[in-house]
């Protein structure tokens, strides 16, 4: 599934870890993902919570999705 995630890729999101159920992933945050405090964007550290989210259902072989409010 990563391989074909270009936003996932464009992030610089590296997989750690992944085995069903279960995934863990680290990125380097850049400047331009700092916010105005000079701190890591939210949007930067939700993008990397979806991705983990996406790659640990996904990765039992069985499509899955998540819906956000």
């Amino acid at each position: 599934m990563f391989d074909q995630d270009a936003f996932s890729q464009w992030l610089g999101i590296e997989i750690v870890d992944v085995s069903e159920g279960y995934c863990k992933l680290k990125l380097t945050v850049r400047e331009e993902m700092l916010n105005g405090f000079h701190i890591a964007h939210g949007g930067i550290a939700y993008s990397l919570a979806d991705s983990a989210l996406a790659f640990a259902s996904n990765s039992n072989g069985k499509k899955s999705l998540s819906v956000e409010t």
